[in-house]
């Protein structure tokens, strides 16, 4: 993440270990796909990783753009669809599933924006100290473009969770509002990487979801 390669690896390896025990413990196809969230983010953590190695050492160059568009593409692109689809799945209540599909929607719209912003403008990952920014090759006439992404990005991730019926499922959306808030406040700059972190490690909250749920299933 953004502060070493060996906190990523060290984050993805845990991730990785906590998502495959969470998906032993699902039982239904929604369940499972929900509880692939920490493994999903293991394989994030680990492109920023190698990331990190490639701006650091020499002989890792060649991956440089690879992991820079593997990061962006689960950070920015995959989470606002996972997130509102998996936990629209394990909805029972048809109001509520409802709701959600506006979010899905959302998620769908930012997923698609965002790649479109990353197909055709440059993105340069810099090194600041124990840091990793993000620099897209934007325009200023197209700020406004981010600042709207940006919210219908929060919207997409972090409103579902509070819409669940699911016990537990608050407490999720909780940390990610935490962590969110704790890297715009603390690191403004390299809000995408910090965030992504501090959201990978909080999702461990996700074992402990499917928990109750399979306990329901009982």
């Amino acid at each position: 993440m953004c502060f070493s390669a060996s906190a990523s690896f060290g984050a993805s390896a845990v991730l990785a270990a906590t998502g495959i025990a969470t998906i032993i413990k699902a039982k239904t196809i929604p369940h499972h796909l929900f509880a692939c969230i920490p493994l999903v983010f293991a394989i994030q953590q680990f492109a920023e990783g190698m990331l990190w190695l490639s701006l650091k050492h020499t002989g890792y160059e060649w991956g440089q753009s690879f992991f820079t568009y593997t990061f962006l593409f689960f950070a920015i692109m995959v989470w606002p669809v996972w997130v509102p689809l998996t936990i629209r799945m394990l909805e029972k209540n048809i109001k509520r599933r409802k709701t959600m599909m506006y979010l899905l929607c959302t998620g769908i719209v930012v997923c698609a924006g965002s790649g479109y912003i990353l197909y055709s403008n440059p993105v340069h990952p810099i090194a600041v100290a124990d840091h990793i920014h993000y620099s897209f090759d934007i325009d200023l006439d197209k700020n406004y473009m981010q600042l709207i992404f940006a919210l219908l990005y929060c919207t997409a991730t972090l409103v579902a969770p509070f819409i669940s019926s699911v016990k537990r499922m608050r407490w999720f959306g909780y940390m990610l509002i935490a962590s969110s808030l704790f890297a715009i406040i603390f690191y403004n700059g390299f809000i995408i990487s910090v965030w992504c972190y501090f959201a990978a490690v909080l999702s461990i909250i996700v074992l402990w979801i499917i928990s109750g749920l399979r306990k329901e299933l009982q």
